[in-house]
């Protein structure tokens, strides 16, 4: 599989998490899991990035505070 389908996966699984939990604020980002934080941090850097390249941003910045979150279970 080539890397615009894993990009344009990342994003429809952003999009849809992020119109369930757009209203999702800071308080209630400690009730939520790690895959929906992660999620979100998708969705928010494929919104900054337009269309770039966001997989820098996921790498650096989703992956990263996807793996804190785990492991603080």
């Amino acid at each position: 599989m080539n890397k615009s389908f894993w990009k344009s996966l990342v994003l429809i699984a952003g999009l849809v998490a992020g119109s369930v939990l757009s209203s999702a604020g800071t308080a209630d980002a400690a009730k939520m899991s790690c895959i929906q934080k992660y999620r979100l941090c998708n969705q928010r850097c494929a919104g900054a990035a337009g269309r770039g390249d966001w997989t820098a941003c996921i790498n650096w910045t989703c992956n990263r505070q996807y793996d804190n979150c785990a492991s603080s279970y």
